[in-house]
């Protein structure tokens, strides 16, 4: 029984960890994502519309052709485009480490306890009551 109990503790105490490093692969996968296909487009969309066409008849698949070329190739601008969005967010990520958000301070994942349940906030005080408004009356009622 005390088996169990241990088991159920080990669970509890990964998830949180096995559910940031989901995010955390997922975030950066997104963000690389971005960095190697969406990028590109806009730098050749951008480039086409400021600079002229890219080449005699190259056309996008081209740019992504000799795009991902350079990549294998270990090109220094083609490495800067691919991991320029993920590096990016990165590097604010770091910045803005354990700066709390509105007051309120995030739980760390090697809390022992949880963190306690949010309040809702007090209710707003109402405006001073004014007297009710009253209409004038035209006639003689």
């Amino acid at each position: 029984m005390n088996a169990a109990a241990h088991n159920e503790d080990d669970v509890s105490e990964e998830q949180p960890r096995t559910h940031r490093l989901r995010f955390e692969l997922i975030f950066g996968s997104l963000w690389l994502a971005l960095g190697l296909f969406v990028l590109p487009a806009l730098i050749y969309w951008v480039g086409g519309a400021l600079l002229g066409p890219y080449g005699e008849n190259a056309s996008l698949g081209t740019f992504y052709s000799d795009f991902f070329g350079d990549l294998a190739g270990g090109s220094g601008r083609a490495w800067t485009i691919a991991l320029g969005p993920l590096l990016l967010i990165y590097l604010m990520r770091a910045i803005f480490i354990g700066v709390k958000a509105d007051g309120v301070e995030r739980p760390s994942l090697d809390d022992d306890e949880p963190p306690p349940p949010r309040r809702a906030p007090p209710p707003k005080e109402k405006e001073a009551r004014r007297p009710a408004r009253v209409e004038p009356r035209m006639g003689g009622d």
